[in-house]
């Protein structure tokens, strides 16, 4: 099967006219992903990682390594729309969480 990927504007902005923008790359399961943009927009301070580790206690979302805030859909799970609306959130707040680090 061919992944097939969309792309997912959430309304949310990471500043005025830069909108929190997420993937959807359909497989086997759905992943949802922020692709790193959080982070790239931020850059790698200090603390990101600590950043990142407390948001998915929080907000129960992947923060990988290279920064990327994600989630599987899965069929056991809250469904489609509502882990949309987790990473988007995630993916805002990881970007401002790191801003107030460089402050």
């Amino acid at each position: 099967m061919e992944p097939r990927e969309e792309l997912i504007d959430t309304g949310l902005e990471y500043r005025p006219g830069e909108p929190v923008l997420l993937r959807a790359v359909r497989r086997r399961h759905i992943l949802v992903s922020d692709r790193g943009a959080a982070l790239e927009k931020t850059g790698r301070v200090p603390g990101w990682r600590e950043v990142g580790d407390r948001l998915e206690e929080e907000l129960c979302v992947n923060v990988g390594r290279n920064g990327a805030v994600s989630l599987p859909v899965v069929p056991a799970g809250p469904g489609y729309e509502a882990i949309v609306r987790r990473v988007a959130d995630a993916s805002l707040a990881l970007y401002q969480d790191v801003l107030e680090l460089e402050g």
